[in-house]
């Protein structure tokens, strides 16, 4: 990998708030939730891809110039080409296709060319764009030519107006050093317009990934869909391949697929995914996890683990079930599910029961804790995945259950609000001369000021600046929290990955949030809640250009599934979201950016789709047309609707 890419996701991991400034909830919620608080189906995280994203390494001729060629099949009359290198504009493009005409000559295009950008955020890279139109679809001969001196390195993105699609997906967000890596792909169609590729029809004849480890080793290793090994079933269309993760860092795997369309055209894919390994295993030192009482209602439940990583953070997730105390057969029932983000303390972890879920079950023990997983706070990766174990609870006390009238409380579900946190809100309701609360406006990742221009649109705010940066969702919510320690009580506005940085504040951490008042606690434009496929184009780009803002697996498909399946109903519906995608006009080629068109499936933003801008059980405040996610696309930045921003400043919770 660059080492200058690497240093710069190096730096990104490792800064932070300071871990003491941040106090972390005690989540609960009733059984009914623990389907939601579940690893979500793998498949759902899917890359969908029209394109195929091809490596340039130009070789040197004897007098000194640097050329390439590569044959690629195009199925369409319609083409996108895109090359990307530093030295793009230094490099001389031709194309020949391998049709002959009557003449037995080949015919030499001449496209239509352009310079654009790719990229998410302030991580923009400078590309060529080229329109190939009315072409007939077969293989094409691509030449480039340069002289000495400049870039070797680059890619070629090729994308068409064709139906079908490569699905590919990760069995999990990441992985452990040791662990099988598991990469599943098929063949598809746009859903929206034509009929998915039955499994007896598959397009896919033969299909490898490509693996750069961290260390820079290249290897190729194929999939295969003959029903051994890996593969569930033979001849089915899907198609799958494993390699062991021996080293901690980023695999950089590109999935490469060539077959046949029904109409007999060619059928070319890529799907570029990004894959962290850590190196940090936790392990159960019994199977008893022990409870007592620390305060009214609240009972600690400290499981015993070794870790690499002796101070160590974590989220935990875990069920409680017990005995359902008025049946004679005692059966096993779900109670509550539990969670925290907790340092490993004495080489324990502990999570925090209130015994008025227990009393509202009428249960009794003996007590299991189960479907327990230990994830790093980076990445979401499970270190640590049980089954279950015994858990040992104190007799429940009598005033609790004398006292409990069987509503659901706020301390239930995220443990006793800390004494300052409550001082503080009593404090700014009371005396006239305290500071008000205050609606903070937040930008996303990898961003520059984008409310800055829009700011006097909002009343009371103040504005987050930690520009330029790449923060995984657990950071940035830190660093919100540091801002937002100067402020009694406040609200969000936020951009792109600001909002899911603002829920993750929410759901984990106690801060001004918990204090302000009535109306829209978060509201936020453009959010990829469930990920985005530009992450991992991005990522082979950055390594090439060796600049950017580096790799964000929170921000991928796969990652951001990871994080949201901890993510509660109680915490979503305090999140009111907007999406928007570029304006459709029937006689012309439509985009946000044309770059990452290419990649992302409409409609979108130029970096978050709409589908996957979703968030279940937050409120949708609606989709619009004409706005794309920041400044320099096509239409305008989403940031900058007047109308909205006056809404959302007159909704907003301060």
């Amino acid at each position: 990998m660059n080492k200058k890419l690497m240093i710069g996701i190096t730096v990104s991991m490792l800064a932070g708030v300071s871990q003491a400034t941040v106090q972390p909830k005690f989540l609960a919620g009733p059984a009914e939730e623990m389907e939601l608080m579940k690893n979500t189906d793998v498949e759902s995280t899917a890359i969908l891809s029209k394109h195929a994203m091809i490596p340039i390494n130009m070789s040197h001729q004897k007098d000194g110039s640097l050329f390439w060629q590569k044959t690629i099949p195009i199925e369409s009359s319609q083409a996108k080409l895109l090359i990307l290198s530093p030295a793009e504009s230094g490099w001389d493009l031709s194309i020949q296709s391998q049709v002959r005409d009557e003449t037995q000559k080949s015919a030499a295009l001449s496209p239509i060319s352009r310079h654009t950008q790719f990229g998410m955020g302030a991580q923009k890279f400078p590309a060529t764009q080229y329109d190939l139109e009315n072409i007939n679809p077969g293989f094409y001969e691509v030449n480039l030519a340069a002289n000495k001196g400049v870039s070797e390195a680059g890619y070629l993105l090729i994308s068409s107006d064709s139906p079908y699609r490569l699905k590919s997906y990760l069995e999990a967000p990441g992985y452990l050093v040791g662990q099988m890596v598991k990469i599943h792909a098929s063949a598809t169609t746009d859903e929206q317009h034509f009929t998915v590729v039955k499994n007896d029809l598959s397009l896919i004849e033969s299909a490898h990934i490509s693996i750069k480890s961290p260390d820079g080793d290249l290897r190729e290793v194929n999939l295969f869909d003959d029903g051994l090994v890996a593969d569930k079933a033979p001849l089915d269309g899907q198609f799958v391949g494993q390699f062991v993760a021996t080293q901690a860092g980023l695999y950089q795997v590109q999935v490469v697929t060539r077959g046949t369309t029904p109409e007999g055209l060619p059928f070319y894919r890529t799907v570029e995914h990004v894959i962290p390994v850590i190196d940090d295993q936790v392990a159960l030192k019994t199977d008893v996890a022990e409870g007592r009482y620390v305060d009214t209602h609240k009972i600690n439940i400290d499981i015993p683990v070794t870790s690499k990583s002796a101070d160590g953070r974590y989220r935990i997730i875990a069920e409680v079930w017990g005995q359902d105390a008025n049946l004679a057969s005692k059966s096993s029932q779900p109670i509550t599910w539990l969670s925290t983000i907790a340092q490993v303390n004495n080489g324990e972890l502990t999570l925090q029961l209130d015994d008025r879920w227990l009393i509202a079950k009428q249960s009794s023990g003996p007590y299991q804790l189960q479907n327990i997983r230990v994830q790093d706070t980076e990445h979401f990766i499970d270190v640590l995945s049980a089954e279950q174990m015994t858990l040992s609870l104190p007799t429940i006390d009598q005033a609790s259950k004398m006292a409990f009238d069987g509503t659901i409380t706020e301390s239930m579900l995220v443990g006793n609000k800390p004494a300052e946190l409550a001082m503080q809100k009593a404090h700014t309701n009371g005396s006239v001369d305290a500071a008000g609360g205050k609606l903070m406006l937040v930008h996303g990742y990898c961003s520059g000021d984008a409310w800055g221009p829009v700011q006097s649109q909002f009343s009371n705010n103040v504005k987050f600046t930690d520009f330029n940066q790449n923060r995984s969702h657990d950071a940035f919510a830190q660093r919100i929290d540091s801002y937002g320690d100067n402020f009694p009580s406040f609200g969000v506005v936020a951009h792109s990955q600001g909002g899911a940085a603002a829920l993750h504040l929410y759901t984990y951490y106690w801060s001004g949030l918990d204090n302000a008042g009535s109306g829209r606690l978060i509201q936020s434009v453009g959010t990829p809640y469930q990920g985005t496929p530009l992450a991992g184009n991005l990522a082979l780009i950055g390594d090439i250009f060796g600049v950017g803002c580096g790799y964000n697996s929170n921000l991928t498909t796969s990652g951001a599934s990871s994080w949201l399946s901890g993510i509660p109903t109680w915490a979503r519906s305090k999140v009111n979201y907007y999406t928007t995608s570029f304006t459709d006009k029937w006689w012309r080629y439509d985009y946000c950016n044309f770059a990452s068109d290419l990649v992302l499936s409409d409609p979108e933003d130029g970096t978050t789709e709409k589908s996957r801008g979703q968030l279940s059980g937050a409120s949708n405040r609606g989709h619009k047309t004409g706005q794309c996610h920041t400044t320099g696309m096509r239409d305008m930045a989403q940031t900058r609707d007047s109308s909205r921003n006056s809404s959302m400043s007159a909704n907003a919770a301060r």
